[in-house]
């Protein structure tokens, strides 16, 4: 006999409510990303790790921003400011309390994440894509670059 059959079906884990991964959950006062074009910035704030990535949620004005952690490249603490950085972004987290823990804290979960990330060979986001288009850089003469051309 199948003990299988004779248990009820479980039901299925609600992930809204689901723990951040391994409690880092942090509070922040505000938030500023630079990626491309317009800055996204939000106050009272809060930042925790979700499976894979970083989350950012701001409440004035709202918004959310989600960052693969093996995206991260450069995590330092100044002051109260947490600067996060990778090779096409950069995030200030301001106003956190424990910042040289939380940094610490973050530290690690970045690199917890890049050992199953290795192991499967994905390439990561910093590492060296060939040249395709190696040709030199002309500036043209009304360039405001040619104001360096000067001091050279």
């Amino acid at each position: 006999m199948n003990l299988q059959l004779l248990k009820r079906p479980q039901p299925l884990p609600r992930l809204i409510e689901e723990k951040d991964g391994v409690h880092a959950q942090w509070g922040v006062k505000a938030f500023f990303y630079r990626k491309k074009g317009f800055p996204l910035w939000s106050f009272k704030a809060q930042a925790r790790v979700r499976y894979s990535s970083l989350v950012i949620t701001g409440q004035f004005p709202k918004r959310c921003k989600e960052i693969p952690l093996i995206d991260i490249g450069y995590v330092e603490d100044e002051g109260d400011i947490l600067d996060v950085r990778g090779c096409n972004f950069r995030l200030l987290l301001f106003g956190i309390d424990n910042i040289v823990q939380i940094r610490d804290w973050l530290r690690f979960l970045i690199i917890r994440q890049r050992v199953p990330h290795s192991i499967l060979g994905k390439p990561f986001e910093w590492q060296m894509q060939p040249v395709k288009n190696n040709k030199q850089l002309k500036i043209s003469i009304f360039s405001p670059l040619n104001c360096f051309r000067l001091f050279s």
